[in-house]
């Protein structure tokens, strides 16, 4: 249980058996270091490799994730290169202790959709040749369908459904989620269609944190809402096998409510 570890346990942890790629490398990286010496020092620190063995350690994993010139680049600052290059030398330096768990927040953001397809593709041939896991933060339903195999839908600091990817897309259960996959552009292009229809936007707002609603936190959104959502949050529970939701609608006793 990570929440019994102590400061001292995480520090070995961090970097090491879990890693991350930050939304932004421009700022995750140290504009005052080469990216070499940003590399080596992980190697460094949890796997005591000398300077000189860690620097060769940080060139190979520049080779890995395909930067071109690696001999060159390991001795450039973070401004020198560009934002493609600048997120494979963050996957480098998340990869270069072998981790297990690889957090990618939103790792694709700031890229061109060209450089996007090629750093996802990337990320997937390193967990493929390395067996690690990834766990993907994003807004980006289609890197969801093409690259999750579990998803865990999230709103407001809490998860609202959990399902393999497939089943999840296919039936959404949860309002939430069903709102944000008729948000897709695709969904207004009909076939057979004179022309599209309107793109469907969720109404309102995100309520603040510092002043949740009483029940469900979609409930001010939700356009399935029932009085009994607004007394309290409901629990997450199991719908199927493997398919969690957090909403009163999926429960046997809203069921016998609605029919009474």
């Amino acid at each position: 249980d990570l929440l019994q570890i102590g400061e001292r346990e995480m520090r070995s942890l961090r970097g090491n058996q879990l890693s991350m790629i930050f939304q932004e490398p421009m700022t995750s990286l140290n504009p005052v270091f080469t990216i070499g010496e940003q590399i080596a020092e992980s190697v460094r620190l949890h796997k005591g490799l000398d300077r000189k063995a860690a620097l060769a350690h940080a060139l190979r994993m520049l080779e890995l994730v395909e930067i071109p010139a690696a001999a060159q680049r390991i001795h450039e600052y973070p401004h020198q290169l560009s934002g493609g290059m600048r997120q494979r030398v963050m996957i480098a330096l998340a990869m270069a202790c072998d981790p297990t768990l690889l957090i990618a927040d939103e790792p694709t953001t700031a890229l061109d959709v060209t450089i996007q397809a090629q750093i996802l593709e990337l990320m997937r041939r390193l967990q493929a040749e390395t067996g690690m896991s990834i766990l993907f933060i994003t807004h980006n339903l289609g890197v969801v369908a093409h690259h999750a195999d579990d998803v865990v839908v999230m709103y407001s600091g809490r998860v609202v459904e959990r399902a393999p990817v497939r089943p999840l897309f296919a039936q959404p259960e949860h309002p939430y989620t069903q709102g944000l996959l008729a948000c897709l552009p695709g969904k207004a292009r009909q076939p057979g269609q004179p022309k599209p229809k309107r793109l469907f936007a969720i109404r309102g707002q995100v309520s603040s944190p510092l002043a949740p609603p009483p029940g469900c936190a979609f409930e001010p959104r939700c356009d399935q809402a029932l009085p009994e959502c607004r007394s309290a949050m409901p629990p997450l529970i199991d719908i199927r096998q493997d398919r969690q939701a957090r909403c009163i609608r999926v429960q046997p006793d809203a069921q016998l409510a609605r029919v009474a």
